[in-house]
C-alpha cells in the first residue's frame, strides 16, 4: 500500500528490495524488464528507472547494458570491532593482524599484499607522527581481500626513527604481525587507538581497487596508534561500504 508523503519510485524501490531480501528474485536473478515493471506497478517507465537506480545506488542491483538488470550476488559482510586490537595472550594462535581477525571472525579467509618503502613525511603527515617535515618515514601500502575479494585498501606510516634498525623495521617481514604486537617486541608499548571515521563517495581509483558496484560508499577511516602521546603509526584506510559493519562495544565510566 502506498504510503503517503513518500515519493512513488521510493515505494517501489522498497517494494523491489524486500523481494530481493526474502529471496523471490536471488543473487544472480534478472529483474523483469522495465516495461513490465511498470504494469505492474502502475507507474511510469521514468519512475521504474528511479527506483532501479536508487536500488544501483545501494549495490543491491546493476545494469548490464541490453541484457538487463540484475541482483548483485551478496557480499560476505566482514564485521569489525574494538576488540581486534586488543593485545592476545603469548601462547594465543590468532593472528596479530586486526583484519585477519576480524575476517576470521567473519567466517571469512584473508589475505593481502603489501608494498613497502622509504618516504620523507609532509607537513600533513608530519602532523599526524608528531615528527617535522621532512623526516623519514617507512610507508607500507595494502590491498585486503575477504574471500579473494578486495574489500578495503591502507596506507600506512611509521617514523623511521623508532624503527631503524629493530626487528620491526618492515612492518609485514619482521618478528610480529599487527601494530600492537610489532611494537610491543621493541619496548613502545601502544595504550590508545585514536580512529575518525567517514562514509563518502569513493575516487576512481579506489572504485577500481575495490571492485565496487556504481553508487556504492566507501568508509574512510584515519586511525592513530599511541603510546601515551606519542604517535607510532598512522594510516589512511578505506573499507567497501557494503561490505563492512562497524561494531563498537565502549565502557561507560
Amino acid at each position: 500500500m502506498p504510503t503517503p508523503g513518500r515519493l512513488p519510485y521510493l515505494q517501489i524501490a522498497a517494494s523491489l528490495r524486500d523481494k530481493i531480501e526474502q529471496g523471490e528474485y536471488p543473487p544472480g536473478s534478472r529483474l523483469p524488464p522495465h516495461r513490465e515493471l511498470a504494469r505492474t506497478f502502475r507507474a511510469a517507465q521514468e519512475t521504474i528507472r528511479r527506483a532501479v537506480a536508487q536500488l544501483q545506488a545501494e549495490g543491491l542491483v546493476e545494469t548490464r547494458g541490453q541484457h538487463g538488470t540484475f541482483v548483485q550476488t551478496r557480499p560476505s559482510v566482514r564485521r569489525i570491532t574494538t576488540d581486534f586490537y586488543r593485545r592476545r595472550p603469548p601462547a594465543s594462535t590468532e593472528s596479530g593482524s586486526p583484519f585477519a581477525r576480524s575476517v576470521a571472525a567473519s567466517g571469512g579467509r584473508a589475505s593481502w599484499d603489501h608494498r613497502t618503502a622509504r618516504e620523507t613525511a609532509d607537513e600533513h603527515l608530519a602532523r599526524r607522527l608528531g615528527i617535522q617535515p621532512g623526516d623519514p618515514v617507512v610507508v607500507t601500502r595494502y590491498l585486503y581481500r575477504y574471500d579473494g575479494t578486495p574489500i578495503q585498501t591502507a596506507t600506512s606510516w611509521e617514523p623511521a626513527a623508532l624503527t631503524a634498525g629493530t626487528p620491526i623495521e618492515l612492518p609485514e617481514e619482521g618478528a610480529a604481525v599487527g601494530v600492537v604486537a610489532r611494537f610491543d617486541l621493541i619496548g613502545q608499548r601502544i595504550d590508545s587507538v585514536e580512529e575518525d571515521i567517514e562514509s563518502r563517495l569513493p575516487t576512481a581509483d579506489e572504485a577500481k581497487a575495490l571492485e565496487l558496484p556504481p553508487g556504492v560508499a566507501v568508509l574512510a577511516m584515519k586511525r592513530t596508534y599511541r603510546v601515551g602521546d606519542l604517535p607510532v603509526e598512522t594510516a589512511d584506510i578505506v573499507m567497501a561500504g557494503h561490505r563492512s559493519v562497524l561494531s563498537y562495544r565502549l565502557a561507560v565510566t
